[in-house]
C-alpha cells in the first residue's frame, strides 16, 4: 500500500520554515532573563562603588554656612524629582505642537514599482498587436490633504493641546511648592535636632559637674556612695540622650542633602535659627489665597475644560468630515493612457466628504464615556476645594495650638531655670537633697526641649498654612 503524498507548494514551505525560525530565535529562556538581570545588577553595583568619583563630576558639594534661602535655591536647581517633573513640560509642548496637525495640511510623497508576469494585449488586424500596460510599472507622486471641516473636532483638538500644556505648568508649580515645603521642613528638622543636641550637651556638662561635686562631698563624709551612684546614673542617662540627638542630626542632614540633590559628602552649618513670629493670616484671607493660587485647584479647573474639549471631539463623529485633496502623479506607463509605454504625468484635485452612519455603537460609547469623565472632573474639583478648606482649617488650628504651646513653655522655661538655681543653692547649703537637685536639672532639660519643640511646631504649622494657600513659590 502506497503512502499518500502531500504536495506542499515551495513558497508555503519556505514561509513556514522562516516563521518557525523566527519563533525559535525570539523565545528567550527564563535562565537567560535571570542572567541579563544579574548582569544589570552587577553593573549597578560597580556604578555605586564609583559613586564618589561620579559625584565629583555630577553632584554639587557645599561647605560653610547654609541659610534657608540658599537651601531652597539649591533644591530648586538640583532636586531630581523636580527635574523629572519639569520634563513633563516638554512632553506637553510636544503634544500641543502635535495638535496643530488637525488644521494643517498633510503632504506625502508616494513611490511604487510593480513587476507583472504578463500584460494584456489584443490583435487589431494586419498582424498588429496592441499591448495594454508594461511588465515594469513605475510611479511617483505627491499627495496633499487639507482638513476643512470635522464637526468642531479641529478646534477642540487644538484647544485640548493647549490645555495639556497648561496642565503641565500646574503640575510643575505643584512640584516646585512640594520641593520648597520638603526642603524647609528638613531644614527646620536639622535646626530642632541641633537645639536638642545642645540641650543634651548642657545637661551632660551640668550632670558631670554635679557628679564631681557629690564625689567631693563623699570624701568629706557629707555624701554617701548611693548619692554618687545616683549622680552617675543621671549622667549616663543624659549621655544616652546626647548620642541619640547626635544621630538624629546626622539623619536629618542626610535627608536635607538628599532633597537638595547635593553630595552627601558636603559639610555645612545652618545659619538660621528657630524663631517665633506670630501669624497674622485670617481664615478668610487664607481661603482667598488658596482659591487664587493652589495649583491643584487650577489643575482641576483646566482638566474640566480639557475633558470638555475631548467631548466635543467625540461628538464631532455625528458630523461629516470634509477634506480637500490634491494628487500629482508621474508614472510609466502614462497614467492617462496605459497603451503609451512612456513616462507621463497626471493630477487631480477635489473635495471629499465622509459621514459615518453606523460604527457599531463605538461613537455612542465614546460620547457616553467622555460625558462621565467631564462629570468626574467636576466632582474632583469640588473634592479638591473641600480638601483645601480642610487643610487650611487644620493649619490654622495647629498655629493656634502652637502659639499657646510657645507661650506656656516660655513661662515654664523661666520657672525651670529659677527652680534649678534654687535647687543648686539649697544643695550647696545642705537644705536640698540630691534627688531634688537631679529633678530640677531634668525639669530644666525637658522645659528647654519643649520650648524649642513648641517654636518648631509653630514654624511647621505656618509652613503647612502656606502650602495649603499655594503661596510657597511666591
Amino acid at each position: 500500500m502506497k503512502r499518500p503524498e502531500y504536495n506542499l507548494p515551495l513558497h508555503r514551505a519556505i514561509s513556514l520554515a522562516v516563521l518557525a525560525a523566527l519563533l525559535l530565535s525570539g523565545c528567550d529562556s527564563s535562565e537567560q532573563f535571570y542572567q541579563e538581570v544579574g548582569m544589570s545588577r552587577n553593573t549597578a553595583y560597580q556604578r555605586w562603588k564609583n559613586r564618589k568619583e561620579r559625584q565629583e563630576l555630577s553632584q554639587t558639594r557645599i561647605s560653610g554656612k547654609l541659610s534657608i534661602e540658599d537651601c531652597l535655591k539649591l533644591a530648586l536647581v538640583n532636586n531630581k524629582t523636580l527635574q523629572s517633573v519639569v520634563s513633563e513640560k516638554e512632553i506637553a509642548r510636544g503634544n500641543e505642537l502635535e495638535s496643530y496637525s488637525a488644521i494643517l495640511p498633510t503632504v506625502g510623497l508616494l513611490g511604487d514599482y510593480t513587476r507583472l508576469d504578463k500584460v494584456s494585449s489584443f490583435d487589431i488586424g494586419s498582424g498588429k498587436t496592441v499591448t495594454l500596460g508594461d511588465l515594469d510599472n513605475y510611479s511617483a507622486g505627491l499627495k496633499v490633504t487639507q482638513p476643512i471641516f470635522a464637526g468642531g473636532a479641529i478646534t477642540a483638538k487644538i484647544n485640548a493641546g493647549k490645555l495639556t500644556s497648561l496642565l503641565a505648568d500646574q503640575t510643575v508649580r505643584a512640584a516646585v511648592q512640594d520641593v520648597i515645603y520638603q526642603s524647609s521642613y528638613a531644614y527646620y528638622d536639622v535646626l530642632l535636632n541641633q537645639h536638642l543636641f545642645q540641650i543634651s550637651a548642657d545637661a551632660v556638662r551640668s550632670a558631670q559637674a554635679h557628679l564631681n561635686d557629690v564625689k567631693q562631698k563623699r570624701q568629706g563624709g557629707v555624701a554617701s556612695d548611693f548619692d554618687v551612684l545616683r549622680a552617675e546614673v543621671e549622667l549616663s542617662n543624659f549621655q544616652a540622650e546626647l548620642i541619640q540627638n547626635k544621630n538624629a542630626i546626622n539623619i536629618a542632614k542626610a535627608k536635607l542633602l538628599k532633597i537638595m540633590g547635593i553630595s552627601q559628602d558636603s559639610s555645612f552649618t545652618l545659619s538660621d535659627e528657630l524663631t517665633y513670629i506670630p501669624s497674622r493670616v485670617t481664615m478668610e484671607q487664607a481661603v482667598e489665597a488658596a482659591f487664587r493660587n493652589r495649583p491643584d485647584l487650577f489643575g482641576r479647573e483646566l482638566d474640566i475644560k480639557f475633558q470638555t474639549e475631548l467631548l466635543k471631539v467625540a461628538r464631532s463623529r455625528y458630523w461629516p468630515s470634509v477634506n480637500g485633496f490634491y494628487d500629482y502623479t508621474w508614472a510609466k506607463p502614462d497614467p492617462r493612457n496605459s497603451t503609451v509605454i512612456e513616462w507621463g504625468r497626471a493630477w487631480r484635485a477635489g473635495v471629499m466628504a465622509t459621514l459615518p452612519l453606523f460604527d457599531g455603537f463605538a461613537r455612542e460609547g465614546r460620547i457616553s464615556a467622555q460625558k462621565a469623565r467631564v462629570k468626574q472632573s467636576q466632582i474632583d474639583l469640588i473634592d479638591a476645594e473641600e480638601t483645601a478648606l480642610f487643610e487650611l482649617t487644620k493649619a490654622q488650628l495647629s498655629i493656634a495650638d502652637a502659639e499657646e504651646f510657645v507661650q506656656s513653655q516660655r513661662l515654664n522655661l523661666v520657672r525651670a531655670e529659677e527652680g534649678l538655681r534654687l535647687a543648686e543653692a539649697g544643695f550647696k547649703e545642705g537644705t536640698n537633697t540630691q534627688v531634688e537637685m537631679i529633678d530640677a536639672q531634668a525639669a530644666l532639660t525637658k522645659a528647654r526641649a519643649f520650648y524649642y519643640q513648641a517654636i518648631y511646631s509653630h514654624i511647621i504649622a505656618k509652613l503647612d498654612l502656606q502650602k495649603a494657600m499655594g503661596t510657597l513659590s511666591k
